[in-house]
């Protein structure tokens, strides 16, 4: 249809160009006419130029690929050309208007468009806003207007390419949403003329439907009518084509790009890029993530880059002393939150003490994450320690204080159970001690017999299956300004030969907002 297009404006808009703008053609054949009566008198004159000796305009492409259309006419150079000659026929008398090339079910809404009428005098802005009107109603691909002068005034002509009948719309390029989805969007007609005013909304709306989406880079690149009236469109919908890191020296490349929520050659996505912004930076390796775009190979495709600044991840201390009361005093502390630059965490405490009623033993903990594609993670602690404990009632009265020896481990497995929420299972065996009595309260002291039930129910071992379900939508978990955080947990006590039968529910939220 574009040919079609392209065919018909040649032919009938070329020929009146030069009369339009007073140009003279070798070709152009002078008449002398007198209206109204078939006459010849000398006292009109009109040119016209065979279409067969003008070359072939091209059509030029329809840009609907940015924001929404505006239909505001813009002043071209012709324009102007045609404004400046137009200007001799000010204040003369419109004798007559013509309309050519509009359908019956267009003419009416032409007619309507029009201010100038049939007695007014010629103004030249009036025939330029006139025409521009008849362009703005959607069913024309091309319209101009030719005046003709007689003795009585001048003769105003438009002429209208029409818009072929629509039989159907149809998109290729679209794989974020189904061709169904889209035609919830089109709200041209089929069967009637095509109204490039409508289509235009129509693509807004599905620009804006992408790009509300997140899909930014979206754009249609092509609209073409074919000869059977069916619009074809291209949508080109932005890919990404690879993740760059820089500023790391410590951490591996592999740690950061995994966090994305985007896989490469997928349509990009702002929205999916900020979240996978906020979980590179809730990993808590760095002080600072900026991502960039870059410019991609293929047209309309970026590379997403993300500037990171490190921070220590790692802890290391070392304790000694010597006293004649406490004996030896000694303790290490080790750990990396980002062990080796791979995101696994380690540490290791060990504190001891020649003293009874001073801290000591050791615990150890090694979490390693993205043990699969589903990102499930696994979390070791084994401990060993004995420390002083300090037993008050609920009025805040101490009762005693003593120390308490607990030593075992736990191995947790948890597995995203979406974008936001994570469950965690934990499988704990845990031996808690009565050691030794340090000072005397409500209870006094219960390191003897009298206390022997008490410490019966109060220390054995205690094995058990708890059950986590976390949703965190905090943007930052470090210093929330937004989002929330709800945990959820059940444990069950007394399985496999425990001292303790019990179930244990708790229910924690915690809601944040940005103040100001």
């Amino acid at each position: 249809m574009r040919n079609f297009m392209r065919k018909k404006r040649a032919t009938l808009f070329l020929a009146t160009l030069p009369f339009l703008i007073g140009l003279n053609s070798a070709s152009a054949e002078e008449t002398v006419d007198k209206p109204f009566s078939g006459e010849k008198s000398s006292e009109v004159k009109t040119v016209e130029t065979p279409a067969e000796n003008q070359p072939e305009e091209k059509l030029p492409p329809l840009d609907i690929g940015g924001d929404a259309p505006q239909f505001e006419q813009r002043e071209t150079q012709t324009d102007a050309m045609v404004r400046e000659y137009f200007k001799k026929y000010d204040g003369k008398t419109i004798v007559d208007i013509a309309f050519e090339g509009a359908s019956e079910k267009t003419l009416p809404t032409v007619k309507s468009a029009v201010i100038a009428h049939v007695g007014d005098n010629f103004d030249t802005d009036l025939a330029m806003r006139d025409l521009n009107a008849i362009k703005n109603i959607g069913y024309f691909y091309d319209a101009y207007q030719t005046i003709r002068e007689v003795p009585e005034g001048v003769m105003i002509t438009y002429h209208m390419l029409e818009n072929p009948v629509l039989k159907d719309v149809e998109f290729s390029g679209n794989t974020v949403y189904k061709t169904e989805e889209l035609e919830k969007n089109i709200t041209v007609r089929r069967g009637e003329i095509l109204n490039s005013n409508t289509l235009h909304d129509n693509m807004a709306a599905i620009l804006e439907k992408y790009h509300s989406d997140g899909y930014i880079l979206m754009k249609i690149n092509d609209m073409d009518v074919d000869k059977s009236g069916v619009v074809h469109l291209k949508i080109n919908e932005g890919t990404l084509e690879g993740y760059k890191v820089t500023g790391n020296k410590k951490t591996k490349d592999y740690v950061v790009t995994r966090e994305m929520r985007q896989k490469v050659g997928e349509p990009f996505n702002a929205k999916l890029a900020r979240r996978s912004v906020e979980r590179v930076y809730n990993l808590g390796f760095f002080e600072d993530v900026k991502p960039k775009m870059l410019s991609g190979v293929e047209p309309n495709a970026i590379v997403l880059e993300l500037e990171v600044k490190e921070r220590r991840t790692g802890t290391f201390g070392v304790g000694a002393g010597y006293s004649t009361r406490d004996g030896l005093l000694a303790s290490v502390n080790i750990g990396d939150k980002n062990f080796r630059g791979t995101g696994d965490s380690v540490s290791v405490v060990y504190e001891k003490s020649a003293e009874k009623t001073d801290a000591h033993g050791f615990s150890f903990s090694y979490r390693r994450p993205w043990l699969d594609r589903h990102e499930s993670a696994l979390l070791f602690r084994i401990y060993n320690r004995t420390y002083e404990y300090g037993d008050y009632d609920t009025d805040g009265g101490l009762k005693e204080r003593y120390m308490r020896k607990y030593s075992g481990g736990e191995i947790t497995w948890s597995r995203p159970h979406s974008e936001y929420s994570t469950n965690y299972f934990t499988l704990r065996q845990r031996k808690d001690k009565y050691v030794e009595h340090v000072t005397d309260g409500k209870a006094g002291d219960r390191s003897g017999a009298a206390g022997e039930q008490w410490r019966k129910d109060n220390f054995g071992t205690t094995r058990s299956l708890e059950y986590q379900h976390i949703t965190d939508t905090r943007d930052n978990i470090y210093s929330p300004s937004r989002g929330q955080k709800v945990a959820l947990s059940v444990e069950f006590g007394g399985l496999w030969g425990g001292d303790f039968k019990f179930q244990k529910v708790g229910v924690d939220h915690q809601q944040y907002y940005k103040a100001g």
